[in-house]
């Protein structure tokens, strides 16, 4: 099974770059992050023209959550369940036979001293809850999207000249580290342990892909029952170079399951 992750920013305007992606990779499920667009307007009919399924939850110009699948979901939920719809634009679960998919887009935090930030940390927390309601480590379960969290130095260009900021800080890797200690395994850097591999490059940091000033934000982590069957990972920078990218790009890891 090939699962992936991608935050398109705004799925209207990359939906021919999606689709393109998925005729070419051919994964089983694919997660979107910042489709950026309320449900009445998502282009749905160009990926199920196209022989996809896809579940979808989103708002107008911000947040928004989908997935695509080759295969029609047992079941969609969206949401964390806890504040009677909010954070519906930000998780959705898809589950295909026994294996869950939790694609989340987790709030950036604007600045550290920011009501924002601490918003940031709160959702990491209610995430965990909804983890330990919901699931157990020996379920098949993957976690993937922009996490918005680069936990470990390597996780970015320069550690030293970034830290702290929001997604490169001891407050949001703590955070973050409370949610994989359910039982999570990051699958990402089991298959890609090196430096300078990375999902992320800021628009506004001119020549930044050019210069690969990057950041590993957007993750694939797994519970042991499928990290075990885990045989390996990728990033695809090419929809980066292209006009009118994402500043992010396309991460997979195929299973044997």
């Amino acid at each position: 099974m090939r699962i992936a992750t991608f935050n398109c920013n705004s799925i209207r305007i990359r939906a021919e770059a999606v689709l393109a992606w998925l005729a070419e990779y051919k994964p089983d499920m694919l997660a979107l992050q910042e489709t950026k667009v309320p449900d009445k307007d998502f282009p749905a009919a160009c990926f199920e023209d196209a022989g996809w399924h896809v579940a979808f939850r989103g708002e107008k110009s911000y947040n928004g959550v989908a997935v695509i699948s080759r295969m029609a979901p047992d079941d969609v939920s969206f949401g964390l369940g806890d504040d009677e719809g909010a954070s519906e634009t930000r998780l959705i679960r898809v589950r295909v036979g026994d294996i869950h998919l939790i694609n989340t887009y987790v709030p950036q935090g604007q600045s550290l001293l920011s009501e924002k930030f601490q918003f940031k940390l709160e959702w990491f927390s209610r995430l965990r809850r909804y983890l330990d309601n919901g699931f157990a480590p020996t379920d098949k379960v993957v976690w993937v999207g922009d996490l918005n969290v680069a936990p470990l130095p390597i996780d970015v260009y320069d550690s030293k000249a970034i830290w702290p900021h929001v997604c490169h800080s001891q407050p949001v890797i703590d955070a973050f580290a409370s949610v994989t200690g359910f039982g999570f395994h990051d699958i990402f850097r089991k298959h890609l342990p090196d430096a300078g591999t990375f999902t992320f490059w800021d628009y506004r940091q001119r020549g930044s892909l050019d210069r690969n000033q990057g950041w590993r934000i957007d993750h694939i982590l797994a519970t042991e029952p499928l990290e075990k069957t885990s045989r390996s990972c990728a990033v695809d920078i090419e929809p980066r170079k292209r006009d009118r990218p994402s500043d992010h790009t396309f991460v997979y890891a195929d299973f044997d399951v």
